[in-house]
């Protein structure tokens, strides 16, 4: 069977679009005869209250931003991949025992009555099929099982259009993800994680398949109140502080006593990281006998200074920070701009990376 790409000449293009709670980040990749191309790029503030936790509260206020953010970007391709993600939003492998392949859809929707926190009936659902596993001498179908509200779904499509977009697909934030850093291809077993401003999605990837994704209601914004708070300062100047200092390693507010601002801070990000943590010891639990060997970082948070040390602390992890131009050629003119930019455009490049790359 060919796939898409197979019918894309030489210099074809697709857009990839991240939508956040702070940002929206936009990525424009291009097939060469030199390999696959960050061609553009942008990222802008989404506007104010128009975003929680995954969802579009305002379609109008988005889509005006993205056109703008596209227009400054100089990015020109009309059709984009969009992701979602949030609480109700999985993507899982699921086994499943040796069924003809028009089979397997009907299957996939009972076992996602058993996964789903939401009636299937109200559900789209996309179905791969990721190979055929023996294991103690049965024979099974390993199944990727993506999912989201048929609501959510709508909502994005329908924010996009309203940019003059077409929409070839909608994808699960945490594969794109995966697909942005490279992943899919990787052997191993590695945790990535996106931090966003009000979620962070965690996948764990297992010789290049995306096993489990969950995405947490948690995100930067916890920093930005606590040092809100601690400081005595508008939200504005918070998110400056955050950048600046970082977790306050090297140096603090110098109004604030020795080490109070590290303190604060740290305790902000423990719920964070015990609901990181939580999730490892679910797939653990799950694949028994399996390594975790590393954790990739991406997202706006990853911006913090010593957040992929601090991690690495208490996870008993080795962290970095994602790079997706290990794997796409930057752009020649704005080179050093996208290397700055690369962990927050990692959803992105993985969005347009399922048509072209």
């Amino acid at each position: 069977m060919r796939s898409l790409r197979d019918f894309l000449q030489i210099g074809a293009a697709a857009v990839g679009i991240d939508i956040g709670k702070s940002a929206i980040k936009v990525a424009e990749v291009r097939r060469t005869a030199r390999g696959t191309e960050l061609r553009r790029f942008g990222v802008a503030p989404t506007p104010p209250g128009s975003v929680e936790g995954g969802l579009i509260l305002d379609q109008q206020a988005v889509a005006s931003a993205i056109s703008e953010v596209l227009r400054h970007a100089g990015v020109r391709t009309r059709r984009a991949v969009v992701s979602v993600t949030g609480q109700n939003v999985l993507a899982r492998v699921l086994r499943l025992p040796p069924i003809p392949p028009e089979e397997v859809k009907q299957a996939i929707r009972w076992e996602a009555e058993r996964h789903l926190p939401f009636p299937v009936d109200e559900a789209v659902i996309d179905v791969q099929m990721v190979r055929e596993v023996t294991e103690n001498g049965v024979r099974q179908l390993e199944v990727l099982l993506a999912a989201a509200p048929e609501a959510l779904v709508l909502a994005h499509i329908r924010t996009l259009e309203g940019a003059s977009l077409v929409v070839d697909a909608v994808e699960v934030g945490a594969l794109a993800m995966a697909r942005g850093l490279g992943q899919t291809e990787a052997e191993g077993t590695h945790v990535l994680v996106n931090l966003g401003a009000s979620t962070t999605d965690v996948a764990v990837v297992h010789d290049g398949v995306p096993q489990f994704t969950r995405t947490i209601l948690l995100g930067g914004d916890v920093l930005t109140r606590v040092i809100t708070q601690l400081l005595k300062v508008d939200a504005a100047t918070a998110e400056e502080a955050k950048i600046l200092y970082g977790l306050g390693w090297e140096e603090g507010p110098e109004n604030l006593p020795e080490g109070a601002y590290t303190t604060e801070v740290s305790q902000a990000l423990a719920e964070l990281i015990t609901q990181v943590r939580r999730s490892l010891d679910f797939f653990r639990a799950q694949f028994t006998g399996v390594v975790i060997s590393d954790m990739i970082l991406c997202g706006g948070g990853s911006r913090l200074r010593h957040l992929d040390h601090h991690l690495s602390n208490e996870l008993e992890l080795p962290v970095t920070i994602a790079n997706p131009l290990a794997h796409v050629r930057p752009p020649n003119l704005r080179e050093q701009a996208a290397h700055a930019a690369a962990p927050q455009l990692t959803v992105a490049t993985g969005l347009a990376l399922r048509t072209v790359a």
